[in-house]
Order: C-alpha cells, then sequence, then structure tokens
C-alpha cells in the first residue's frame, strides 16, 4: 500500500508542477508576445531520456515548492 500512496503522490507533484509551469510560462507570454507552448510540453517533453528525467525532476520540485507555501499560506491564515 505504500509503494502505490508513494507512486500517487509523486504523480501528482509532477501534475502540480506541471500545471504551474504552463500557468506561470504562458502568462509570461501573454505580456512578451511569445508563442504559447502546449501543456504535454511540460508535461512529457519528446527528446532524450536525459531530457525526460531532468523535466520530471523539475516539475517535481516545483510541485514541492507550491503544495509547501500552500500549506504554509493555511497554516498562516488559519491561525
Amino acid at each position: 500500500m505504500d509503494l502505490i500512496e508513494i507512486i500517487s503522490g509523486r504523480i501528482i507533484l509532477e501534475f502540480l508542477g506541471a500545471s504551474v509551469r504552463f500557468l506561470g510560462y504562458n502568462l509570461w507570454t501573454l505580456s512578451n508576445h511569445n508563442d504559447f507552448r502546449t501543456f504535454s510540453s511540460f508535461w512529457s517533453p519528446s527528446g532524450s531520456n536525459q531530457k525526460k528525467d531532468d523535466n520530471s525532476n523539475r516539475n517535481h520540485m516545483i510541485g514541492v515548492l507550491c503544495l509547501g507555501g500552500f500549506v504554509m499560506l493555511l497554516i498562516v491564515f488559519n491561525t
């Protein structure tokens, strides 16, 4: 059961990280008039396995930071 929880938690954190990166990048492009990128380019980019692993680690890191920030905001505003 613990293995399933670890895998599902990692997937949720990577999805959260990819969502934050997608929203942040595409909101930034609104002000710079650049091209939009699709969600799949943040979730699972095409290319080498090294690029996919780096992208997965980046999504996981940003997901952890956003989830931690959200928990801290809940603690601050509910006390």
